[in-house]
């Protein structure tokens, strides 16, 4: 601290701590004047308040709240969205799973859909049968001509299905009906996959027959005529075209 004698106003260094709290007396060194030396105040600095942030700005009530309905307006938005994509690929499995379980009552009710299981590579058999196994055969039996037509009935349905009426005939080469009757399958209903022998026997056949057809009784089928000769018969054999259905 710097004193002034008040007497001579002659200046003076001092040190504040030898001065102390309460103050004492010091005497001039050039007049030898004497007086009381107070110590001088703290000086006070002025106190900066740092200036808020933008984002430290408590919000308000309303602004919060707004927020806060927001961000659970877009939740539940993201979490219906989810469940709604979930639902519809599960529908989506379901329909397919009972596309291919239930394809025959399908292709009963929507013949036409009968062509888009084969494009995948699935059978859609709208009557719950087929014709399998199927074979002739020509024997003589004392001179006279015969053919032997067998083959086995299988229930492709989920259900137990009536013994079926079977109709045969024998075609020329194109495909002409020449001689046709029924076949009954025995042995009442079949169950869900069982399969059942069926055989019948014509006696002194048309000459001109060069094939033959077996399908359900009622449903018109196409024949597919087989290469005359086949099963190592000669050219007026019998030859086996089956109707699978």
């Amino acid at each position: 601290m710097i004193l002034s004698c008040p007497n001579c106003s002659t200046r003076y260094r001092a040190d504040a701590a030898a001065i102390g709290s309460g103050g004492r007396k010091v005497r001039c060194a050039s007049c030898s004047h004497v007086w009381a030396v107070e110590p001088e105040p703290a000086a006070e600095l002025p106190v900066i308040e740092p200036a808020p942030e933008p984002d430290s700005e408590p919000k308000q009530p309303h602004r919060a709240f707004r927020e806060r309905a927001e961000q659970r307006r877009k939740q539940a938005s993201r979490a219906a969205a989810g469940g709604a994509w979930g639902g519809l690929a599960v529908a989506v499995a379901g329909a397919l799973v009972a596309a291919v379980l239930f394809r025959a009552d399908v292709v009963n009710l929507f013949p036409q859909a009968s062509s888009a299981y084969a494009m995948v590579g699935l059978e859609a058999n709208p009557y719950g049968l087929s014709i399998e196994d199927f074979s002739v055969a020509r024997h003589d039996a004392d001179g006279q001509p015969t053919v032997v037509i067998e083959g086995v009935v299988r229930n492709v349905d989920r259900h137990a299905q009536s013994a079926p009426a079977l109709r045969a005939a024998l075609l020329d080469g194109q495909s002409q009906t020449l001689l046709e009757w029924t076949v009954l399958v025995e042995g009442g209903e079949l169950s869900a996959g069982e399969r059942r022998a069926f055989r019948t026997v014509v006696a002194d056949p048309p000459h001109a027959a060069a094939q033959a057809e077996v399908t359900l009784a009622g449903v018109e089928v196409a024949p597919a005529p087989a290469p005359a000769g086949a099963h190592g018969e000669t050219e007026d054999a019998i030859v086996a075209d089956a109707g699978h259905h």
